[in-house]
């Protein structure tokens, strides 16, 4: 099977896999398969802390999965297709990245869209948004024009944006100590290390 996304159980002990023709499966630390769910196309998957199953499929929705019971319930439904999504820590909010549309906002216990964040170019490849910096005040993207954008969570509009890749930028990722400073990884073989706070950049 062609396994395109994954990700852990809080316990540490489990983790769920899928892919786009239809896996799903919650399996061991071992890689022993515990119990499979059929049909359902994934595009991404993600995990709160407080164990409950989140996963993108292929028609632009979020549905909360239970293995034990095998059933699901639909959180968000978008009009385009789900590229990506991450959840905040506290597991409120959640990050769309969504095909021709940006980056969406949505709480999840009231299932509501809260905001659209303008500027990302995504319609053909995959870009990761990612929450970060004090209290997660900040919201970081990659971008198809070879950019990474960055937000405040409270405002639609980008306060900066950082130039110097030269093909699409995939994927963000914020420092776990400093919480001003977070890489990206690009298309163009590189990736860069950005300072929010002097906006200069170590490349690697």
């Amino acid at each position: 099977d062609s396994l395109t996304c994954a990700a852990w159980l809080p316990c540490g002990t489990r983790f769920v896999c899928g892919g786009s023709r239809g896996q799903f499966y919650y399996c061991d630390i071992d890689g022993n398969v515990i119990d499979s769910w059929e049909g359902v196309r994934l595009q991404c998957l993600n995990v709160t802390t407080d164990g409950i199953i989140l996963a993108a499929d292929a028609q632009k929705r979020i549905s909360s999965y239970k293995f034990d019971s095998l059933t699901d319930q639909q959180i968000i439904h978008e009009d385009h297709p789900i590229m990506s999504f991450t959840i905040s820590k506290d597991g409120r909010l959640a990050l769309l990245n969504i095909a021709t549309q940006g980056v969406h906002l949505w709480d999840l216990h009231d299932r509501q869209l809260v905001r659209k964040y303008q500027g990302v170019t995504q319609g053909h490849y995959v870009n990761h948004a990612t929450f970060g910096g004090p209290n997660e005040e900040f919201i970081a993207s990659g971008s198809e024009d070879s950019k990474v954008y960055l937000w405040h969570r409270r405002h639609e509009r980008p306060i900066m944006i950082f130039s110097g890749h030269l093909r699409t930028v995939n994927c963000v990722s914020w420092h776990p100590i400093l919480p001003l400073l977070f890489a990206s990884a690009s298309d163009d073989a590189t990736v860069r290390i950005w300072s929010t706070s002097d906006h200069q950049i170590k490349t690697g």
